[in-house]
């Protein structure tokens, strides 16, 4: 993992007043004190598949500074959400690790002439149910709120399902939004309605955390600053069509246009577009600097040191740094459910504020 510089740029609208405003809270609910802050704190987790290490990394960050449960309202869309919801648990190292050591192989992540490339059915029904599990009761007694993007595979549009109201399982709801069109190429049933993978539509819920009140948002990206979206390429356009629209017009249009939204989601997030008065927004990314994860990057080394350089770029944005994190991130043995393993990152450094 030598050779990888990790720097810091903290981006958004007055960022600054969001970071303090975090670590105010972390502060007040370590002593067991209520904020009374007056504001209303969103946490926004972006996905990408295998790219989704970078934002639990970061997650892990914050769990390592007591930030748990300082967020009113999680939005999270495909592997984001995941992650968001094993950040509720205190799974956040757990997490992290999957990606590196369970995922990264041809279990997980098959030969590109497969139809589905990945195989998101193993990943739920084994690791995530059972071998390394998510405690489904930690999330949905969180104080935070947490929504999932999900896409209606009919209409193209995009929805958010609420982990802890919702009548479709937990585990159901992260499936769906982890469905991924192209690479899954599956549907996911959510109250009724076929569903995919909500990332392509709406990567990044800040829209809808914004209009639900939120006045401080804390988002965290899987690629640099600098990255734009690509409209969908011609053969991209016509697996869709073949595997996905299927003669679906609305569906085939939102495909179409979907990089738009997220190119113009990603410049609110970085604080190129305006936002209401009163709105804050701190946006933490990797720099061009890191190592280039993509989706279906399978490189356990590479992997772990886009997590370790996340993990220190998160906690060096609330003032610490941080030379070594062996004991965050070291490998897990096979785990039981209730291991300490399972139900903490189990770290030793002293970071909480």
């Amino acid at each position: 993992m030598e050779g990888f510089r990790v720097s810091i740029t903290i981006h958004g609208i007055n960022p600054d007043e969001t970071i303090t405003l975090l670590k105010k809270r972390a502060r007040c609910f370590r002593e067991g004190e209520d904020p009374r802050d007056g504001r209303k704190v969103g946490l926004i987790v972006e996905g990408g598949a295998m790219r989704g290490v970078i934002s639990c990394a970061a997650l892990l960050g914050l769990e390592e500074l007591g930030m748990t449960q300082v967020f009113d309202e999680v939005y999270g869309a495909s592997a984001g959400a995941l992650n968001a919801a094993y950040f509720l648990a205190r799974q956040a190292a757990l997490a992290t690790t999957i990606y590196y050591q369970k995922i990264n192989n041809t279990r997980f992540i098959r030969r590109l002439w497969h139809r589905r490339i990945v195989d998101i059915d193993d990943l739920f029904d084994s690791i995530i149910a059972r071998e390394w599990p998510l405690r489904v009761d930690k999330v949905l007694a969180s104080r935070s709120q947490l929504f999932i993007a999900i896409a209606d595979a009919q209409t193209g549009e995009a929805f958010l399902g609420h982990a802890q109201t919702s009548n479709t399982p937990l585990l159901t709801l992260l499936k769906a939004s982890s469905a991924m069109p192209l690479i899954y190429n599956g549907l996911v049933k959510v109250d009724g309605r076929e569903c995919f993978d909500g990332g392509l539509l709406n990567p990044l819920p800040i829209l809808e955390a914004i209009e639900a009140g939120c006045t401080d948002l804390l988002v965290l990206l899987t690629r640099p600053a600098s990255f734009r979206e690509c409209m969908p390429t011609v053969i991209e356009r016509q697996i869709f069509e073949l595997r996905c629209a299927r003669g679906n017009a609305r569906l085939m249009n939102a495909f179409n246009s979907s990089y738009i939204r997220a190119n113009d989601l990603r410049d609110i997030a970085l604080g190129r577009r305006a936002v209401p008065s009163g709105i804050n927004i701190a946006t933490i990314c990797p720099e061009e600097t890191d190592p280039k994860i993509d989706r279906i990057t399978r490189n356990a080394r590479l992997l772990k040191a886009a997590a370790v350089a996340s993990v220190q770029r998160t906690l060096r944005a609330f003032g610490h740094v941080v030379g070594e994190l062996v004991e965050v991130l070291r490998p897990f043995p096979a785990l039981e459910p209730d291991s300490p393993a399972v139900t903490s990152s189990s770290s030793k450094l002293p970071l909480r504020y």
